[in-house]
């Protein structure tokens, strides 16, 4: 199965511009002046307020654009909606986040729209703590499938993004009543990074404090398997992938190095 793409971001015209929107509204939420300007350089970058991009396999058709006579004005062009691009077989991306991005939740949420023939998935989380309900679209699909949910349904949900954008700390997840579902989590630090997957009762970990050390998966009954980065195994009834995991070269100092030199980027799903 080939990598699941992620990316957070308001509805824009592009990646790019998507990216720079969101993060212009991370910084109008940032809780101090630092962490305002560093979203606001963010924007500046294209830089988006949650999980980056992952490399598709399957490259979409790009279609050239007719060429303009001189002094012609270029027509403008309608928002168009995101929706996975044809040839994808497997995708997680958020086109819709809360009002606080920041506001992390972890557990059911009810399915209030399935649209895109099930490829967009519009739910919404209990109140946060401004006591209003919050809204999290997402676009879903799992080796070729969508998952299956329909209107009403409750589903289990996991939302969190960072709040330094140099500092990874993400996660975003759905999974149906029936278990299927993928969830992508992203971590950083300045240590041997250890996370857990939400939604599927597992605990993620670098073990090695070498460069192309393994992953290793924890599970309630699971005997811990070790996976080295683009690895995919099967794990507890789901399958886990190593995106990727950047561990620096010699012995940190922890609380001296600025960002995260340590880096750890998985994925676990369950097929429909």
């Amino acid at each position: 199965m080939g990598a699941i793409a992620l990316a957070l971001g308001a509805a824009c015209n592009s990646p790019e511009r998507q990216a720079a929107a969101a993060a212009r509204d991370a910084s109008e939420v940032a809780a101090t002046p630092e962490q305002k300007q560093l979203w606001q350089d963010a924007a500046d970058k294209g830089d988006a307020p949650g999980l980056q991009s992952v490399p598709i396999p399957q490259e979409p058709v790009i279609q050239r654009r007719p060429s303009q006579a001189p002094g012609a004005q270029p027509k403008p062009q309608p928002p168009q909606s995101i929706t996975i691009a044809p040839g994808v077989r497997s995708e997680l991306r958020v086109v819709l986040y809360p009002e606080d991005p920041f506001e992390r939740y972890t557990g059911p949420a009810r399915v209030t729209k399935v649209e895109q023939n099930g490829d967009r998935i519009e739910v919404q989380l209990p109140p946060g703590a401004s006591g209003t309900p919050r809204t999290l679209a997402l676009l879903v699909r799992i080796s070729s499938k969508p998952l299956p949910v329909k209107v009403g349904e409750m589903v289990d949900v996991a939302y969190q993004v960072r709040r330094d954008p140099q500092v990874p700390d993400d996660a975003i997840g759905i999974r149906n009543s029936a278990g299927a579902g993928v969830v992508h989590v992203i971590r950083g630090g300045n240590v041997l990074v250890q996370a857990v997957i939400p939604l599927f009762g597992l605990n993620v970990k670098q073990v090695d404090n070498q460069p192309g050390g393994p992953v290793q998966f924890i599970g309630a009954s699971l005997k811990a398997i070790d996976l080295t980065m683009g690895q995919t195994s099967p794990v507890e009834g789901a399958t886990a992938r190593v995106v990727s995991s950047t561990v620096p070269p010699g012995k940190p100092v922890p609380g001296l190095n600025e960002g995260a030199p340590f880096t750890l980027n998985v994925m676990v799903w369950r097929v429909p």
